[in-house]
C-alpha cells in the first residue's frame, strides 16, 4: 500500500495522483521511494477499496432515505434499485440541471441526488461525470464535492488527464457494485440488457472503448470476486434471443424516448403535455408512461415496482438556468467563481453547468 508521504495530491479510496513533479517521494512498504518521470506523471492505480468508500459515504447503503434521480433511463432504474434494496423514496427529479420537481415541504439537503453531482458540501450525490478541468489545481473549494461520490474523482481523470479512459457506465452500475457489500442481491433472467442498457453501457462491452470498459471492471473489483455485477455478466445467455429483445426494447422505448420523463425541452422550457395545468403533478398520459416503464423493468430485473415510493405528485418545479461554454482554465474558474450547482464536461469541447437562477434550491 502505497502511503499519504508524496509530492503530490490525493484523491479519494483506492488512488495516488502523483503530480506533475520530475519525481515524486513515496514510501512503498515502509521504504522511501523515488518515482521518475514519466511514472510521475502518472496515477498509481490500484483497486478501489470499498469498506474506505462506504465509510466516506455511509449513505449510500443506508436505509430509508428520500432522493432525487435523474428522469433518464440510468436515474429511473436507479431509482428501483433503491427502492428494493434500501426502501428509499424517489421524492423528486432533477432535469439535466435545468429544473427540479421535489415534493413539496421537501428540503434538497435532505434527499440523495443520484445521477448526478451537486457541487454544494450539504448535499450528498452520486455520479459518474468529468466535474474537474485538471488536478494541478482548483480554483475554488473543492470540498463543496466532500459529499458526492463520483469514480472519475476517485481515480484522478479530469478533462486534461485521461478524458478518454473516464468511467463508461452508468451510475446504477456504481450502486450495485457499492450495495453488494452490504446485501444479497438477486438478478431475474432477462437482466442483463435491462441493467446494461443504462448509458448506454451494453455497447462499451465490444466496441472500440471495450478497454476502457475492461480496465474499470478490474478496478471495480467485477473480474476478481462473486459479487453481484460478477454474476450479472457470467450470465449465460442465447446470443440471438438476447439481440431480438434488445431490439425490441430499443424501438419500444428507447426510440419513442419512453425510456425517460420529458420534462422540458432544449430550450429549458416546460414540456406542458407532461404535466396537469398547475404543474403539481404528471399528466395522466406521462405518469402511464413512467409506471409502465418502470414494471417493465420491474419484470426484466426482478425488483419490485413499490409505486407508493415515487413521487408523482404534490411536487414543485424549481426553475434553473442551464448555461454551456467551451472548456479552458478562465472560463472554469468563472463557472466556479459563479457557484455553479452541478457541471460536467461532457466533451473535450464542451462545458455544461446550472446556476441557481431564477429559483433558488429549496
Amino acid at each position: 500500500m502505497i502511503a499519504t508521504s508524496y509530492n503530490g495530491s490525493t484523491t479519494d479510496s483506492g488512488s495516488v495522483y502523483l503530480g506533475s513533479n520530475p519525481s515524486v517521494a513515496a514510501t512503498w512498504c515502509g521504504v522511501k521511494i523515488l518515482v521518475p518521470e514519466p511514472f510521475a506523471l502518472k496515477k498509481i492505480i490500484m483497486k478501489i477499496n470499498f469498506d474506505d468508500v462506504i465509510k466516506k459515504h455511509p449513505w449510500i447503503v443506508e436505509n430509508s432515505h428520500d432522493c432525487i434521480i435523474s428522469p433518464d433511463a440510468d436515474g429511473l432504474i436507479c431509482g428501483l434499485f433503491m427502492s428494493k434494496y434500501f426502501g428509499w423514496k424517489i421524492v423528486g427529479y432533477y432535469d439535466n440541471g435545468k429544473h427540479l420537481i421535489l415534493k413539496n415541504g421537501k428540503k434538497a439537503k435532505d434527499c440523495i441526488f443520484l445521477d448526478t453531482e451537486i457541487f454544494r458540501k450539504n448535499i450528498k450525490s452520486i455520479g459518474h461525470h468529468i466535474v474537474r478541468y485538471r488536478q494541478k489545481d482548483f480554483p475554488g473549494d473543492w470540498s463543496q464535492f466532500d459529499n458526492c461520490f463520483n469514480p472519475n474523482n476517485l481515480r484522478g481523470r479530469t478533462l486534461k488527464e485521461q478524458f478518454s479512459k473516464k468511467y463508461p457506465m452508468g451510475t446504477i452500475h456504481l450502486l450495485i457494485a457499492l450495495a453488494s457489500e452490504k446485501v444479497k442481491i438477486e438478478f431475474a433472467n432477462d437482466a442483463l440488457f435491462a441493467v446494461l442498457q443504462a448509458d448506454g453501457s451494453i455497447n462499451r462491452l465490444l466496441d472500440k472503448y471495450s478497454e476502457n470498459m475492461a480496465d474499470w471492471l478490474d478496478y471495480f473489483r467485477v473480474v476478481d470476486s462473486d459479487g453481484a455485477f460478477n454474476n450479472l455478466l457470467h450470465h449465460k445467455i442465447d446470443l440471438l434471443d438476447f439481440c431480438f429483445k434488445y431490439v425490441d426494447y430499443i424501438q419500444k422505448f428507447v426510440k419513442t424516448k419512453k425510456d425517460k420523463i420529458l420534462i422540458s425541452d432544449s430550450n429549458q422550457k416546460i414540456n406542458s403535455k407532461s404535466f396537469e395545468k398547475n404543474q403539481s403533478s404528471f399528466s395522466p398520459l406521462c405518469r402511464k408512461q413512467i409506471i409502465e416503464y418502470l414494471e417493465f423493468l420491474s419484470r426484466k430485473t426482478g425488483w419490485k415496482f413499490n409505486q407508493s415510493d415515487w413521487q408523482f405528485n404534490n411536487f414543485k418545479i424549481y426553475q434553473f438556468t442551464k448555461k454551456s461554454c467551451k472548456p479552458g482554465v478562465r472560463n472554469y474558474e468563472q463557472v466556479i467563481k459563479d457557484n455553479a450547482l452541478s457541471m460536467a464536461f461532457t466533451s473535450t469541447f464542451g462545458l455544461e453547468y446550472t446556476i441557481e437562477s431564477p429559483d433558488r434550491l429549496p
